[in-house]
């Protein structure tokens, strides 16, 4: 398992051109990131990949600060971080598991997050193949300390170990105008 750091952005369909270019701009220009590719997922609408040099964890930190201030998306409707991008396959999921848990200190709580997108296997068998793999401290559904990301997209899956699960841009930028309508 290689290290492979970037972002999941999701978009309304069509839009996935629009979102790849919104995120480019702020990792290249406004956070200075190098080496960045976004790209839009062939055959699937409103999803889009984005890779860079930093961790993307620290990245999504530093959107969330700038985008509380000054909004910054019109299309990137949610961005989800990862660290590492694998092949799809259980065997696949419990290796990477393995690795994952050693960024989980035992009294640590965590969680799985799974969003699966063309690949027949179960959700169940994602769950059950990665929390066995994971001997490191304890789980909890509610408020975890770190989230274990796991997005599958087709024959490529994406990990990673994050006190961020993910980071809903149009909740934070739209929610001081919904506190302007008065009823």
């Amino acid at each position: 398992m290689k290290d492979y750091p970037g972002f999941v952005i999701s978009s309304a369909r069509t839009h996935e051109k629009s979102a790849s270019s919104e995120m480019y701009y702020v990792l290249s220009e406004l956070l200075e990131q190098e080496e960045v590719n976004v790209f839009p997922v062939s055959g699937i609408s409103g999803l889009s990949i984005a890779t860079f040099q930093g961790d993307p964890v620290q990245v999504l930190e530093k959107i969330k600060v700038m985008i509380e201030d000054n909004p910054l998306f019109q299309f990137t409707l949610k961005i989800v971080p990862f660290q590492y991008k694998i092949s799809t396959s259980i065997e696949n999921l419990k290796e990477a598991a393995m690795k994952l848990s050693t960024e989980i200190d035992e009294a640590n709580t965590w969680r799985i997050n799974v969003r699966r997108r063309h690949t027949q296997i179960p959700r169940t068998e994602i769950i059950g193949a990665i929390a066995n793999e994971i001997n490191r401290g304890k789980v909890m559904l509610e408020s975890p300390d770190h989230y274990v990301i796991v997005e599958i997209i087709g024959k490529w899956t994406y990990l990673a170990v994050s006190s961020i699960p993910e980071l809903s841009v149009s909740v934070l930028q739209f929610h001081e105008e919904e506190d302007d309508f008065t009823f």
